[in-house]
């Protein structure tokens, strides 16, 4: 009798596991469907948010390139003629993830170079087209309007340069460094400058032979700008600067 109902108990046990084991199946077949469902859903192409907006101003540093217009989420946003070395006003249009950017030649339906990118609504974001060619590519930086200190200039430094070295440093004409082992296609924290010319040399990182001497036009106080660096060859590096308020 005794072994009797130890295996009755046992086989109660094992339908137990067995039952809790296919709940526990279902569960997880379950988490899986959503994950990735919610994958696609926040894979969703030019998922555009239609109350939210962000503020663009959009760069050509492409050097060489043709005059681009820029284009968001298949909806034109700046109509050609933006030259090289040139940018736009802060433009307001809808914000969104996973949004495809497009800078095209004036006139062309075919993009000069494209991207996905997310904008969170209320930021502010400056869109760069660097490079040309086949290295031309998209670069979006998030940019921070707030004002400098008073009667200051508040400024960034972008490496955009494909024949300046991987990483270069930024130097005041007077040989202290502004910005050190600046990255291609990346930003430098904000430094707070004087009013006025500011000249500048770059250098690769830690070395002391220039690519190339320039002075900013007059930097107005109060204002805030992005510096970046350009150049397809050694000889053509060149500096550009954009105001930002």
């Amino acid at each position: 009798m005794l072994v009797v109902i130890a295996c009755h108990e046992h086989l109660t046990y094992r339908k137990y596991i067995m039952r809790n084991k296919t709940v526990f199946k279902s569960l997880l077949a379950g988490l899986a469907i959503l994950a990735i469902t919610t994958g696609l859903t926040s894979c969703k192409n030019n998922d555009v948010d239609d109350t939210g907006t962000v503020n663009l101003k959009v760069v050509n540093a492409s050097p060489g390139a043709a005059p681009q217009g820029f284009y968001l989420a298949n909806s034109t946003v700046v109509q050609g003629g933006l030259s090289f070395g040139k940018a736009s006003d802060y433009i307001v249009t809808n914000s969104g993830n996973n949004l495809e950017v497009q800078f095209r030649n004036n006139g062309s339906a075919s993009p000069y170079a494209t991207g996905n990118f997310d904008f969170e609504k209320g930021r502010y974001f400056s869109i760069f087209l660097a490079g040309q060619g086949q290295t031309a590519r998209i670069k979006v930086f998030k940019d921070d309007i707030t004002a400098p200190a008073s009667g200051q200039v508040k400024v960034r430094f972008i490496h955009l340069s494909d024949a300046a070295p991987e990483q270069v440093d930024i130097r005041r004409g007077s040989g202290d460094n502004l910005v050190v082992n600046l990255k291609r296609d990346e930003a430098s924290n904000y430094v707070t400058v004087a009013p006025g010319i500011l000249s500048l040399d770059v250098y690769a990182t830690g070395q002391s032979n220039s690519l190339g001497k320039f002075d900013l036009t007059a930097l107005l106080p109060d204002k805030i700008y992005t510096v970046f660096v350009t150049g397809s060859t050694t000889s053509d590096i060149k500096v550009h600067q954009v105001v930002y308020n």
